[in-house]
């Protein structure tokens, strides 16, 4: 009879470990995509507060592409 409850308690234990387990991921998880949806609000609503700046070349956006461009443009003189 002791043994039998003892096992039950043991096995209690290990459900109660899963539950917590998959609520922990759960949770997890939802706090995860929360977080990231109000990331992505305020990036948004920063944009849109900004002041406008004026708009760049399109080569100028990464730091490759204006590497290509450097190289391959020849609008300047050649010094003396």
């Amino acid at each position: 009879m002791i043994a039998e409850a003892l096992d039950t308690l043991i096995t209690l234990g290990w459900v109660l470990a899963a539950w917590v387990a998959v609520l922990a991921a759960i949770g997890t998880a939802v706090l995860m995509g929360v977080t990231a949806a109000f990331w992505w609000s305020c990036r948004a609503l920063w944009r849109l507060a900004r002041p406008r700046r004026r708009p760049r070349p399109s080569w100028a956006r990464t730091r490759r592409l204006a590497r290509r461009y450097a190289r391959r443009a020849t609008h300047w003189e050649e010094a003396a």
